[in-house]
């Protein structure tokens, strides 16, 4: 490998590196992950779209990559940061070595980085531009890269969420199916379409462009908003949307940027959290039963609501119940509403990457409110 690469931060700080996977330069907001396990889920997990990941995490590609762990079909960060890439894979399902799959994703990468240093850097700066310049790219001054990292625009949340959508309605059939559910792919990822079906829901994927009026031809039983990318305030489209179903009374469940964006509909504002919210063993306590669940969560927004029972902001939806909280920073993690079928999580109900056989009740409410209303 080569040593000439460079990670270009907008506050001006370089760190210096190998080239890894692909050579070139990019530019995006420096996110972290600080999973020990399940690199490959990260990497193929929407919500990470035009991102560069630090993990924190300092071997990484040891067990390769194959097919059936993928959460879609895409590499979606634009780069990748990491300390000590595996010289040789080693696991019965690998398939490919990590940095084989992501030189043909064209995801340009450094090593050699102190990433647990990088993220300790980062992790109060709320979002943070960056640069990866590798090969011919880092021949440039510092001077030069920090003014390209500075002046570069980050994509629109709309933009984000059409990349990573699914352009057609596809099904997946549950063997024994006992609703149907209609999934609006926001950057949905592959184990929350498994969970849906293992609970006895044909789920349609539909396209994010899909409207209320796409849904009541569809028939379906309840809406699934899935987790995404992108800034939740910006996707004006997407919260008339969940006001139209909470409008109709249509079950809802809402994860990740679906929850944000049924806050929003609600009445309720979002705001960039001081430390973003990425990786697991994210806390979160559950109001009803005084226990606490440990998390896998990606994000950087948050909903801005007083913890208990209130009216929503806009009153017609009557009231609102925040039932679970972050207890690091007390963040709104999960909400119910008293008058309508409505469920939401902020963090991954599903746990894939994480070797747990633990149950994901909000699924099981959820085909509860489809079932019954309420």
């Amino acid at each position: 490998m080569s040593t000439s690469a460079k990670l270009v931060l907008a506050d001006g700080t370089i760190y210096a590196g190998t080239t890894y996977a692909a050579t070139g330069s990019v530019l995006g907001q420096l996110v972290f992950d600080t999973s020990m396990t399940g690199y490959q889920h990260s990497l193929t997990n929407p919500s990470n779209a035009a991102t560069i990941m630090v993990f924190t995490f300092p071997h990484i590609g040891n067990v390769g990559v194959n097919t059936s762990d993928a959460e879609s079909e895409h590499y979606w960060p634009s780069g990748v940061v990491v300390r000590d890439p595996a010289r040789v894979r080693s696991n019965w399902q690998a398939e490919q070595g990590l940095d084989e799959v992501l030189t043909e994703a064209e995801v340009v990468g450094i090593a050699g980085v102190d990433t647990r240093a990088l993220t300790r850097h980062i992790a109060m700066m709320g979002q943070v531009t960056a640069g990866i310049f590798s090969g011919e790219a880092a021949a440039q001054s510092d001077a030069e890269l920090i003014a390209k990292v500075r002046d570069w625009t980050p994509p629109t949340a709309s933009s984000l969420v059409e990349t990573v959508s699914t352009s057609t309605t596809y099904v997946v059939k549950a063997e024994n199916p006992q609703a149907t559910v209609a999934l609006i792919d926001l950057g949905v990822r592959q184990a929350t379409i498994n969970q849906l079906v293992e609970r006895g829901n044909t789920v349609q994927v539909m396209p994010a462009a899909t409207t209320a009026a796409d849904i009541a031809v569809a028939g379906v039983d309840g809406v699934v908003l899935s987790s995404g990318p992108g800034n939740p305030a910006e996707l004006s489209d997407h919260i008339d949307l969940v006001k139209d179903l909470l409008n109709a009374k249509t079950p809802i469940l809402g994860i990740g940027l679906g929850h944000q964006l049924i806050g929003l509909a609600l009445g309720f504002e979002t705001y960039l959290l001081p430390q973003a919210q990425r990786g697991p063993n994210q806390p979160v306590y559950d109001v009803a039963s005084g226990q606490s669940a440990i998390t896998s969560q990606n994000h950087a927004y948050a909903l801005q609501a007083e913890l208990g029972t209130q009216i929503a902001p806009m009153a017609d939806y009557g009231e609102a119940t925040v039932t679970q909280y972050s207890l690091n920073d007390n963040s709104v993690e999960a909400l119910e509403l008293t008058d309508l079928p409505v469920v939401t999580v902020q963090y991954y109900p599903e746990n894939s990457a994480l070797e747990v056989d633990e149950p994901h009740t909000v699924f099981d409410r959820f085909a509860t409110l489809m079932a019954t209303g309420e």
